[in-house]
């Protein structure tokens, strides 16, 4: 696992943007995994700016939302996939057609999760995924547990913790779904690369932990990374301040 420490805000977005799209260059039919949230922003507006000043050709790239709230369809200005295509998919060259998301709307969502699971293997895995972190160790929606996670897509019950923590996105903590589809585990090691980004004072204390674990913890999901050979962690000073 390799930490990256850069000054600002600024300066961890043009980094991950920048071996998001070393990937794409290095591989124009690349398929990625984004995250979403306030951290991920900057990265994605870096891609789109790009595309734009650069010509960073988008056009052969599938692209999938890692998790997806339950019951918000894909023009919910508060669902995940409506989040990607404002920050990224209408400002690129991206097919629309090869953004997925899972299917939230169903009325099976263990066929779901499976059919997404499909489609991810369909498109011969991922070459890069990029996370964040919670608070509480969790990565994608992948959320702590005391005794297991969930190796593949599978239908998430919201904690307390990540209800209060996704309330700010929400006119109101009654707002916020109480479920979503997330990939699992295994979905995320299976990931050729892994780039996972952190900033703020509040993210300190858990990727200090994640600097020192040893060891694999299903109530850290985040040290389930120490499985993967190919992981970069980049930090502002705020979050690298406990390291």
């Amino acid at each position: 696992m390799k930490f990256i420490i850069k000054e600002t805000y600024e300066e961890i977005s043009s980094t991950a943007a920048n071996i998001i799209a070393d990937v794409i260059r290095e591989k124009p039919e690349a398929v990625v995994a984004l995250p979403t949230g306030s951290t991920p922003v900057g990265a994605l507006e870096k891609l789109a700016d790009m595309h734009q000043k650069e010509g960073l050709d988008f056009s052969r790239v599938t692209s999938f939302n890692i998790d997806e709230y339950v019951s918000l369809p894909k023009d919910d200005p508060q669902g995940y996939y409506y989040y990607l295509y404002h920050h990224l998919y209408k400002k690129i060259n991206i097919d629309l057609n090869k953004t997925y998301v899972p299917d939230v709307l169903a009325e099976d969502k263990e066929k779901a999760c499976a059919d997404f699971n499909e489609k991810l293997g369909q498109c011969g895995g991922l070459d890069v995924i990029f996370l964040g972190i919670g608070t509480d160790g969790h990565i994608g929606f992948n959320l702590p547990h005391k005794n297991k996670l969930q190796a593949f897509t599978h239908l998430q019950q919201m904690n307390e913790e990540t209800i209060k923590a996704n309330s700010r996105f929400f006119d109101s903590i009654d707002d916020v779904p109480k479920q979503a589809i997330t990939m699992g585990i295994a979905n995320i090691l299976q990931a050729r690369k892994i780039v996972l980004v952190a900033n703020g004072q509040g993210k300190a204390q858990i990727v200090a932990k994640l600097s020192r674990q040893k060891t694999l913890e299903t109530d850290f999901p985040a040290s389930m990374l120490l499985l993967h050979k190919d992981v970069t962690v980049i930090l502002d000073k705020a979050a690298a301040q406990m390291i």
